[in-house]
C-alpha cells in the first residue's frame, strides 16, 4: 500500500456574529465615536474667546457660580469636576490672583459651551466624567479627581499632557483652554497680569425703573 493521503484540516472561519478573528478590531461605531471626540476635543482647544466678548456675551457672569441663576449647559456635578480641573491648571501661587470660586469662571465657561455644537457639548461631558473617574485606570488609585489632593491632581493632570495617547493630550489642551478662557476673562485677575481690560466699552447697564 502506498503512503497514506494525509487530509488538511480547514481552520475553522470564526461567525463574525458570535466574535471571533473577523469582529475583532475597530468597528464603525468606535471608529465614528472616536472621529466624534477628537473632532470636539479640538475645536474647544481651538477656542478663542476676549474679555470683551465674554462680558458682552455672558452677563449672569458677574457674580460667583453660587450666586449665578443657573448654568445652561453643565450640570452642579460637570461644574463641580471642571472647577476642580480649572483650579489646578490656573494655579500660580501668586495671592494678587482670586480664588477659582471666588469668580465666575465655570459661568463664563458655561456661557462658552452654550456657543458650541450640541455634538461638542456632548463629547465633553463624556471627557469629564472619564476624567473625573479615571484615577483608578490611569493612575492606579481607587479614588475620584475631585477627591484627590491638589498635589495628587497636579500629577494626574501631568499624566494626560504628557501621556503617549494623542487623545488624552488634546483633552488636556482642550480642558486647559477653557479653563483659562474662563478664568482670565474675570476682571478680578486683570490687574495681576497687568492687563488693563478691553478697549472695547461694555454695553451699559439699564437698572429697572430707569428710563
Amino acid at each position: 500500500m502506498g503512503a497514506p493521503t494525509q487530509l488538511r484540516r480547514r481552520s475553522p472561519v470564526a461567525n463574525p456574529r458570535r466574535g471571533g478573528p473577523r469582529s475583532a478590531g475597530l468597528t464603525r461605531r468606535t471608529v465614528l465615536r472616536y472621529t466624534a471626540l477628537s473632532a470636539a476635543l479640538t475645536t474647544l482647544s481651538r477656542l478663542r474667546w476676549t474679555p470683551a466678548l465674554a462680558a458682552a456675551q455672558a452677563p449672569a457672569a458677574q457674580a460667583p457660580a453660587a450666586l449665578a441663576p443657573g448654568l445652561q449647559v453643565l450640570t452642579p456635578d460637570e461644574a463641580e469636576i471642571f472647577t476642580a480641573i480649572v483650579e489646578r491648571m490656573v494655579f500660580s501661587g501668586d495671592p494678587a490672583l482670586p480664588p477659582v470660586r471666588d469668580t465666575a469662571a465655570i459661568v463664563t465657561i458655561d456661557q462658552v459651551l452654550l456657543q458650541t455644537d450640541p455634538g461638542v457639548r456632548s463629547q465633553l461631558r463624556w471627557l469629564l466624567k472619564l476624567f473625573q473617574w479615571g484615577p483608578p485606570v490611569f493612575q492606579l488609585k481607587l479614588t475620584t479627581f475631585t477627591r484627590m489632593s491638589p498635589a495628587e491632581r497636579d500629577a494626574y493632570l501631568n499624566g494626560w499632557a504628557t501621556s503617549r495617547l494623542a487623545t488624552r493630550q488634546l483633552a488636556f489642551r482642550a480642558l486647559k483652554n477653557l479653563s483659562m478662557l474662563g478664568y482670565y476673562s474675570q476682571d478680578a485677575t486683570w490687574k495681576a497680569i497687568h492687563y488693563d481690560g478691553p478697549w472695547v466699552p461694555r454695553p451699559r447697564r439699564v437698572l429697572s425703573g430707569e428710563s
